[in-house]
């Protein structure tokens, strides 16, 4: 197959693919590193791997890495973000790399392993940088990294100059904003008794759809709230809107057990000009409010939140430029739809954060069968590696 990516990539691309990054052990998140390191090595990267606290990952074993190049502080800098760990897959061949009619599967492939692959070629063929590049590998970006994320930065110290290219994002634009989000479980308690005498226990159950209406009306007031910027044509949106959802309902013991219990697990997104810290207390003031009002005792069980964030940089409109003349894609500048701990991690550390990735509306992300297309991770690669040759003018 002709393409722009050299066979030794290939040959590291398949690696990277069957190494199961999903398994919650960490196994395989050392090799990932290494193999990467490897490579980067090759081209004149000092590589460092780092063992993360356990205290800061979940008590579990993970390992990150960070490369750089050329390092110079009269230069700006540019960190290309990428994490290791892919979601679970349970069908036949999951990561089995495959490449069928230009497309590459395996799991992993658009999420987003592919556009790490284009970020490699890209740092292969640019050489003698006037510029300083950081490469860091993660993990945990599909559950919680955001201790994870810390520790980095006390290690990385990266100066104020620096830019964060993301390409763990969608192809076809540039994207320069995430959604916050808040997620919460909201346990509804009662009194458990014999079903047959019902009058004397509190049915949780029962409690918890008078919660459930009232959330439904604070849903539509929410999606009612848009944001002044556009997001992708394929989310079927023209702006981001404020989200809210629940998504798991579990209650009850038994059939003839009146329950004492229920959980509600819900999940909101904000668009990026909202503060999620008072967005969370105005909404849990709601609930407060309400349930004591209908005389409903609740608890909030688990809480995690993301600050959503919308980069502006001149940076930005160049990678733009380039990418449409590469891809002569319609292309622009949007909001993604989703959160994530990097957009808190660079909107805290005030450096501006940007990509794009090889994700796809019909690449089955998280899905049976995922892929990316070769000729996205080439398109990709060609638009980071003339946006490097010029990122000297950005000082």
């Amino acid at each position: 197959m002709q393409t722009t990516l050299s066979p030794k990539l290939w040959d590291l691309f398949k690696t990277y693919i069957e190494f199961n990054t999903s398994l919650e052990s960490g196994e395989n998140y050392l090799r990932a590193c290494e193999l990467l390191k490897d490579y980067l090595s090759l081209y004149g990267f000092d590589g460092q791997i780092i063992e993360i606290p356990e205290k800061l990952a979940g008590n579990k074993n993970r390992f990150n890495l960070i490369a750089r190049k050329a390092i110079n502080k009269n230069r700006p800098t540019i960190l290309f973000y990428n994490h290791i760990d892919t979601v679970p897959a349970d069908y036949i061949d999951a990561f089995k790399f495959k490449i069928i009619d230009g497309k590459i599967f395996g799991r992993g492939a658009c999420d987003h392993k592919g556009s790490t692959m284009a970020v490699l070629s890209a740092l292969s063929k640019v050489s003698s940088p006037k510029f300083n590049l950081i490469f860091i590998a993660t993990t945990d970006e599909e559950t919680d990294q955001k201790e994870q994320l810390k520790y980095l930065a006390s290690i990385l110290k990266l100066p104020k100059n620096t830019i964060v290219f993301d390409p763990d994002t969608e192809y076809g634009a540039v994207t320069i904003g995430h959604l916050g989000f808040v997620q919460f479980d909201l346990l509804v308690k009662g009194k458990s008794t014999h079903s047959a005498i019902s009058h004397m226990g509190v049915n949780a159950v029962e409690k918890t759809e008078k919660i459930i209406k009232f959330l439904l009306r604070v849903k539509k007031e929410y999606e009612s709230i848009n944001s002044k910027y556009k997001t992708f044509e394929a989310m079927g949106l023209k702006r981001p809107c404020n989200r809210l959802n629940i998504n798991m309902i579990k209650g009850g013991i038994a059939p003839n057990v009146v329950p004492d219990k229920c959980t509600l697990t819900i999940d909101c997104r904000y668009i990026p000009e909202k503060n999620v810290a008072k967005e969370k207390i105005k909404l849990f003031q709601m609930i407060g409010r309400f349930c004591h009002k209908a005389k409903i005792e609740y608890e909030i069980t688990r809480t995690i939140t993301i600050e959503g964030y919308v980069s502006q940089h001149p940076a930005i409109d160049k990678l733009n430029h380039i990418y449409q003349k590469i891809t002569k894609e319609k292309s622009g500048k949007f909001v993604v739809m989703g959160s994530t701990d990097v957009s808190e991690w660079t909107k805290n550390l005030k450096l501006a954060h940007f990509g794009i990735g090889v994700m796809r509306e019909d690449t089955n992300i998280h899905g049976v069968n995922e892929f990316c297309y070769v000729k996205d991770i080439e398109n990709l690669s060609l638009t980071i590696e003339e946006f490097l040759r010029g990122q000297e003018e950005l000082k």
